[in-house]
């Protein structure tokens, strides 16, 4: 009869007792729960949204790379032309958090993990970290993942393994993401060309109207000035000088329009704030009115100019307007503050902010509002480019658009533009000739 040991090696290949089977059979079984969490987490990053902003996509990789492997902070970095963007997730319990570090490269083809290490080290001092390389199905860069530890903790070298192996497949998922972002800038691009092309035409049609409507309206005109003048003191001369000031109303409409649909208009000059905020309620202060919608203004005494063109200012200030007038549809005492200020920091910059009191904006809204098509308004009320010709013309301005907002409170768009100083004449006024 064979020995006890030498029946317990053929039955498991095992050189151990009984006691030391079951401890080794309960490891291997640990380990394949492990393994099949693993696999169950990288099955998990393959489905990464590909719509979804490189803030989202950092906190997703994070939460379920917690679920693997220890760390303080998670960063996903990536290199577009000259600038390396990191998005940088960290734990404040119950969500994930993401800020954007932001920093210009030098050569970006070449960057490599050590580069990486530098960069992250002047932001984060007191971390150590774990980084591997993201590529392309052509074996290309297209970013960093980086673990964050805080004090002399690092990763060890399974756990290394195990993040280039997820590293692998995110990348896959990066790739398909930055694709989708590419064709959607395409397509962006060629709808802002529709756009233009609409507005155009409109431009064209209300030029047409303008002229029609100016014939009859300057015959309405004199014809009250003259029953004016003959019904002096009759009981019909308040009628006829209501009749004539709705007249000089509907004139002034009339040189909006013509002037917001001029071509040349989009020449770059000296322009003064408050004077387009005028021009722009002379053409839509109308619409705001019938809706019920009061208007607060508060406007700065200093002379707010700046250079730029008067058509393509006045179409961002009537698309925040109209925005703010959607997002005050069914609320009570819908009210809209127009606020202009000189700022002063490193520059100084024309201010307008427009603040509504409506509904709000949903915080994961906010970081996509300015992107193109994006839109929470239903198909026959929006087009979703509003906001993203808006932000272009400003930019092409040297300017800045941001939004703040709190749901079922308010919203409030800002808009900054080069403050630029009018030019004095000979006496010392100021003329709008010119900016200096």
């Amino acid at each position: 009869m064979l020995p006890k040991q030498e029946i317990l090696q053929k039955l498991t290949g095992i050189h151990s007792s009984r006691k030391t089977y079951y401890a080794e059979l309960a490891f291997l079984i640990e380990e394949m729960k492990k393994k099949n969490k693993q696999l169950e987490v990288i099955n998990q990053l393959t489905k990464i949204q590909i719509s979804a902003s490189w803030q989202e996509v950092s906190s997703y990789i994070a939460a379920q790379l917690s679920l693997l492997i220890p760390f303080d902070s998670f960063a996903l970095t990536l290199v577009k032309g000259s600038t390396l963007s990191s998005y940088i997730s960290t734990l404040e319990q119950p969500e994930w958090r993401c800020q954007t570090l932001v920093k210009p490269v030098k050569h970006p083809p070449a960057l490599g993990l050590d580069q990486l290490e530098n960069v992250m080290q002047a932001a984060f001092p007191a971390h150590r970290f774990t980084s591997v390389s993201l590529r392309s199905h052509l074996n290309q860069v297209l970013g960093f993942l980086t673990l964050l530890h805080h004090g002399k903790q690092k990763a060890d070298a399974e756990e290394v393994a195990l993040f280039r192996l997820i590293a692998e497949h995110v990348g896959v998922a990066i790739e398909n993401i930055i694709l989708f972002q590419d064709v959607c800038e395409k397509v962006g691009l060629e709808a802002q060309l529709v756009q233009s092309a609409k507005m155009a035409a409109i431009g064209e049609m209300a030029a047409g109207i303008a002229h029609e409507l100016n014939s009859p309206l300057t015959a309405i005109l004199g014809n009250a000035q003259l029953l004016m003048r003959e019904a002096a003191s009759g009981p019909l001369h308040p009628l006829m000088k209501d009749i004539y000031q709705c007249g000089v109303r509907c004139k002034k409409i009339i040189q909006n329009l013509l002037t917001f649909s001029r071509q040349e208009e989009y020449a770059f000059e000296c322009l003064a704030l408050n004077d387009l905020i005028d021009d722009v309620l002379g053409l839509i202060g109308y619409q705001l009115a019938v809706s019920g919608i009061e208007i607060q203004q508060k406007r700065s005494s200093s002379t707010l100019s700046f250079h730029g063109s008067r058509h393509q200012i006045e179409q961002v200030l009537i698309n925040l307007l109209l925005n703010a007038r959607d997002a005050l549809n069914g609320r009570e005492h819908p009210q809209i503050i127009i606020e202009t200020f000189l700022l002063e920091e490193e520059a100084a910059w024309v201010g307008l902010s427009i603040r509504d009191n409506g509904a709000g904006i949903q915080p994961e809204h906010l970081p996509q509002i300015f992107q193109p098509f994006f839109t929470t308004k239903e198909s026959a009320k929006g087009t979703g480019l509003g906001l993203s010709v808006s932000l272009g013309i400003t930019e092409s301005h040297g300017g800045r658009l941001f939004a703040e907002s709190e749901r079922n409170r308010y919203s409030k768009f800002t808009l900054l533009l080069p403050f630029k100083k009018p030019k004095e004449d000979a006496d010392g006024e100021e003329t709008r000739a010119g900016c200096g």
